[in-house]
């Protein structure tokens, strides 16, 4: 028998590990553009090379603010440091749900939860497997109560 959905315990935030998969994410286009700055000269590889590393840094930092609840009536998205920002979805607005899993994910036990609306779409990174399902069936269940 399928356990009822808790609102209470909603919160969903990346895994250490996904947040680590985000990373690899962002990190494998630098290190591939990386020989080509160095071929350029020694010292254009270098500053490719730190300027990538904010920016990587940067998308860790990100995923360690990414905050998704879960109440009666909202979806609300929490995230950034410096400038926070909170999107707030309303539940019958969303029309599906992607539960998106790639072989690093696999190893990480995370997945990338994907939320669609008319006019937008939300990624949900790095988030824990039975968290996204949770998340997915609470999402697109109907009250017909209503």
């Amino acid at each position: 028998m399928e356990q009822p959905f808790d609102l209470a315990l909603s919160a969903a935030t990346p895994t250490p590990r996904g947040r680590a998969v985000l990373c690899v994410w962002a990190a494998l286009p630098g290190l591939i553009g990386a020989p080509f700055m160095f071929w350029q000269g020694f010292g254009w590889g270098c500053v490719f090379c730190a300027l990538w590393a904010l920016l990587v840094f940067a998308v860790w930092v990100r995923a360690c603010s990414f905050v998704a609840s879960l109440d009666s009536r909202t979806l609300t998205l929490y995230l950034g440091v410096a400038f926070p920002v909170e999107r707030v979805i309303p539940r019958r607005s969303i029309t599906s749900a992607l539960i998106f899993r790639t072989p690093l994910l696999r190893l990480a036990d995370a997945c990338v939860l994907v939320i669609f609306t008319p006019g937008m779409w939300a990624l949900l990174p790095g988030i824990p497997l039975d968290a996204a399902g949770a998340f997915s069936a609470a999402l697109l269940a109907r009250e017909d109560a209503q």
